[in-house]
């Protein structure tokens, strides 16, 4: 008898220790014990659901286990029985958030009961995923209506959704990355103007990181012959050069402009081209407008003519913009010497101005001073002008050309004249994301970054080396150096690529300090330009100056200077500026 007492005593004084809370009852000497294994009491758990786990001591017979949260209805729990009266039991429970009390009441068949809590604290994880996107960046303008994506997105607990949207349309699901290190690329249509890319990251508990970017199809700065365009909330700024109307002023406007001016009746602009000595601009509506020069029909103001009648050509130059007529839904807009070119929302093309060496692309050498389609181009998402030859960059990568080819300008193996009137496949030429042309060169950026490269090797705009200066090339070579391209510029003797970083290389004609380089030396391999205009946004060329958009929005201007071409006040005109110089608007 003593014996049982010592045992009594002992076990109650071992619960106490244990920390169970015990309440005798009447005959039964040793009540049941409960002891929760895992999680340990005061833990902190990220999920709702909490997997309980524990044993039950009862020298009696075990008649019932229950568990309740925070004071909640009971829930009994079922028990496993094993050896030398010690049961085991696993039970799932759903927390609030916050600080929980879990309560286990065990009970034997003689009423004896006990009862264990453990506190825990459910405290969900909310750290959303991170989203990167390197490409497109922010403030970027593009060209090409085929917009390559690129991203990561990484989280603590990992990425379990992917989706985005592009200017508020339909959700899109994304392939998850299987690694925080992939880079995830898909390529989007943007609307000419601004856009705006949503991405949205999900986690396994519903944490939802999003990042957005807004960035811009069309040019928001151009050049011509010596004149001058920027952009800036739908309308353009002119200046520099005004012998032909070129600035859009209206009549009785003075010869040239040394500072930014106002072109009136142009409002809701998302693009603008200049070359030589006329202007295109296009509109949200996908209207386009033209000024300036007209002597072969370059600003496309005519109408066609009546079947069997004779045309009658509009060749006045118009000092003030007016809409090409018979044009809706255009999506982009280039300007050659004296031709344009219009890309519209289906892919195909329109062409209208000269026509001497085929560069409508109608079959013909006949100059139109309307719009006219351009057999054969489909699926199109860029279009360049140059001298007297056209090309169109197409959705599946490959570049259409057509026009003069005394250069090699068409990159088919052999130059000479006449040249084609009729857009054929720069042979070979592939996974091609972005083309800019000179006055007789091309450039094509590939889809590994690299840069092909033909044509008018005159200056070393082609980029081939000091080996090449001189060597026109009537088959695309790569230029030298160049493996990070995103985009090209070019016009005249001179080309520019924008890296992936935002910055500049630069090569070819060089005497007026057009390259951003510091001096006028030409450079037949491809030379970092100025950082003063990185990250760049857009960039307008003319024949010997350049004027750029950085992504900030600040605008630049250098190389030469005559009538006001560069833009700021108080620089010296019949000047070479050869490094960048800020340009203000009005």
């Amino acid at each position: 008898m003593k014996s049982r007492v010592q045992a009594v005593a002992f076990a109650a004084s071992w619960l106490v220790a244990c920390g169970s809370e015990v309440e005798d009852s009447h005959g039964i000497p040793v009540v049941p014990f409960v002891q929760v294994v895992s999680p340990v009491s005061g833990a902190s758990l990220e999920e709702p659901v909490v997997r309980l786990s524990g044993q039950v001591t009862a020298p009696g017979t075990l008649a019932k286990l229950t568990a309740r949260v925070n004071g909640g209805e009971a829930r009994p729990v079922e028990v496993t029985a094993g050896a030398l009266n010690v049961s085991t039991f696993v039970v799932e429970l759903t927390l609030a958030e916050g600080d929980n009390e879990v309560t286990f009441e065990a009970e034997d068949q003689g009423g004896g009961t006990s009862v264990q809590s453990v506190r825990l604290t459910f405290a969900p994880e909310t750290q959303a995923p991170h989203i990167q996107v390197l490409s497109p960046t922010a403030g970027l303008a593009v060209s090409a209506r085929r917009v390559r994506v690129e991203l990561t997105a990484t989280d603590n607990k990992g990425v379990t959704g992917l989706t985005y949207s592009l200017n508020g349309g339909a959700e899109e699901t994304l392939s998850v990355p299987s690694s925080a290190e992939d880079i995830l690329s898909f390529d989007v249509t943007p609307r000419p103007g601004a856009n705006q890319l949503v991405v949205r990251a999900r986690d396994a508990r519903g944490n939802v990181g999003t990042s957005t970017v807004g960035f811009h199809l069309g040019g928001l700065s151009s050049a011509g012959g010596l004149h001058s365009g920027a952009l800036r909330d739908g309308r353009v700024y002119a200046w520099g050069r005004n012998t032909r109307g070129q600035l859009g002023l209206g009549a009785g406007s003075a010869a040239h402009y040394s500072v930014p001016q106002l072109v009136p009746g142009l409002e809701g602009v998302v693009s603008i081209a200049f070359n030589q000595s006329f202007s295109m601009a296009l509109d949200a509506g996908g209207s386009v407008w033209t000024w300036g020069e007209n002597s072969d029909g370059q600003l496309g103001h005519g109408t066609p003519p009546e079947p069997g009648q004779p045309q009658t050509p509009v060749a006045s130059m118009s000092p003030s913009a007016a809409r090409v007529p018979g044009l809706t839904g255009a999506v982009a807009i280039a300007a050659g010497y004296t031709h344009g070119l219009v890309l519209m929302e289906d892919g195909t093309v329109r062409a209208f101005g000269a026509n001497d060496e085929g560069q409508l692309g109608d079959g013909t050498t006949t100059s139109r001073d309307y719009a006219l389609p351009v057999p054969g181009v489909t699926d199109a998402v860029k279009v360049v002008a140059g001298s007297a030859h056209s090309a169109a960059l197409k959705r599946d990568g490959t570049v259409f050309v057509w026009g003069r080819n005394t250069y090699g300008n068409l990159g088919t193996g052999t130059a000479g004249k006449p040249g084609r009137p009729s857009a054929e496949a720069v042979p070979g030429l592939k996974d091609v994301v972005d083309i800019a042309n000179g006055r007789d060169h091309f450039l094509a950026v590939h889809s590994d970054g690299t840069v092909s490269s033909w044509g008018l090797g005159v200056s070393g705009q082609l980029g081939h080396g000091p080996s090449g200066k001189d060597v026109q090339s009537a088959t695309p070579v790569k230029a030298q150096g160049v493996t990070d391209a995103r985009a090209v510029f070019a016009n005249g003797n001179y080309g520019f690529a924008r890296r992936a970083d935002g910055s500049l290389l630069a090569w070819g004609q060089n005497g007026n300090g057009q390259l951003g380089v510091s001096d006028k030396k030409d450079r037949p391999e491809p030379t970092p330009s100025s950082t003063q205009v990185s990250p760049l946004s857009s960039m307008g060329m003319g024949a010997t100056h350049v004027v750029a958009v950085r992504g900030d929005g600040s605008i630049y201007a250098w190389g030469w200077n005559l009538e006001g071409s560069l833009g700021p006040s108080g620089v010296i005109d019949r000047w070479s500026y050869t490094d960048p110089i800020p340009v203000s608007l009005p």
